[in-house]
């Protein structure tokens, strides 16, 4: 876990060095920086990367990267219904979770909807949104937390650790998301905050007894956004 921080951090602080003594030296017209690629979408791209590589949700980085392009190449743009589709086809689910029937009914007729999940592992995609969602586990192990330009409320109340080291990886863009979770777990937070922060704002409870044979691991990169835990 040492080393893969390490890792990440060295990666983006080359990255943030090779791009500020770029655009330092054009300023000082030693090196010449076409106009053209100090725009958005080349930013979108050079960050969609930067998420791609290292996030273990690609899904994040693909979406920047596409952004990107499909304004570059407005040719392209049909390409994105290909890659929705293809990734709705091979998106692949926890065959352990299920969805009870009226929760389909509820989410249509109901917008302040908080959707009820008996899974062992998150899946939230909260993309110009959010969402309100409640897990129940006996052996909870993690998952994934997507929040571009939106956020969504994570409650683990009801779920218990899985022995072990369990990881929940989170990718947070101008977004953020709450993680609610029993004041007796063990928490550590491994992320990678660039312009955002990402915290524990448990209140300590004196008669907590932490089981130290589990562990809940909160991994990512926070860009422009942020979150935190709560109990």
């Amino acid at each position: 876990m040492a080393w893969q921080q390490m890792r990440t951090r060295v990666i983006i602080g080359i990255l943030l060095i090779i791009v500020g003594a770029l655009f330092l030296l054009r300023n000082f017209h030693i090196f010449y920086l076409p106009h053209y690629l100090i725009t958005w979408e080349y930013f979108f791209i050079l960050f969609g990367f930067l998420l791609f590589a290292l996030s273990r949700n690609k899904t994040a980085g693909i979406i920047f990267i596409a952004i990107g392009l499909f304004n570059i190449v407005p040719q392209l743009s049909p390409l994105i219904f290909v890659l929705i589709g293809l990734y709705i086809i091979f998106r692949r689910r926890d065959p352990r979770c299920y969805y009870k029937r009226h929760e389909f009914a509820e989410r249509f007729h109901n917008t302040n909807f908080t959707e009820t999940k008996s899974k062992d592992f998150i899946d939230d995609v909260a993309v110009f949104g959010g969402s309100s969602k409640v897990y129940d586990s006996d052996n909870f192990k993690g998952g994934s937390v997507v929040s571009i330009f939106g956020g969504s409320e994570i409650n683990l109340l009801n779920c218990k650790l899985a022995p072990g080291k369990n990881t929940i990886d989170i990718t947070a863009i101008f977004g953020g998301s709450t993680i609610i979770v029993p004041s007796n777990w063990k928490i550590e937070i491994d992320l990678v905050p660039i312009f955002g922060g990402f915290g524990d704002k448990r209140r300590k409870d004196p008669n907590a007894v932490v089981d130290e044979n589990s562990v809940l691991i909160i991994k990512g990169l926070v860009f422009f956004g942020g979150g935190e835990i709560k109990n």
